[in-house]
């Protein structure tokens, strides 16, 4: 049975579609750069610029603090239907 991220496959990057899949198995977590880039399989500088892009766009929320930003998936209409369509 095909899973419904395999409907995204050609519409949405496969890198953005695996950093999306990090914060959507743990939607609470709060993530640094560096581990979404690891658990992703996606590099770093990839990773950074995907995750501004989700940020642009609402699905994820970042928080600095000091030096550091953290990110989490947001929890908005958005990020529910990307959720309800991706799983």
């Amino acid at each position: 049975m095909m899973q419904s991220k395999d409907y995204f496959s050609g519409l949405i990057d496969d890198k953005t579609l695996r950093v999306i899949s990090v914060f959507l198995d743990a939607p609470n977590e709060l993530f640094h750069i560096n581990k979404v880039s690891k658990e992703a399989k996606v590099p770093l500088a990839t990773t950074f610029r995907i995750i501004n892009l989700l940020y642009k766009e609402k699905i994820i929320e970042k928080k600095t603090i000091g030096k550091f930003s953290i990110y989490r998936f947001a929890a908005n209409k958005k990020t529910r239907h990307l959720k309800r369509s991706i799983r």
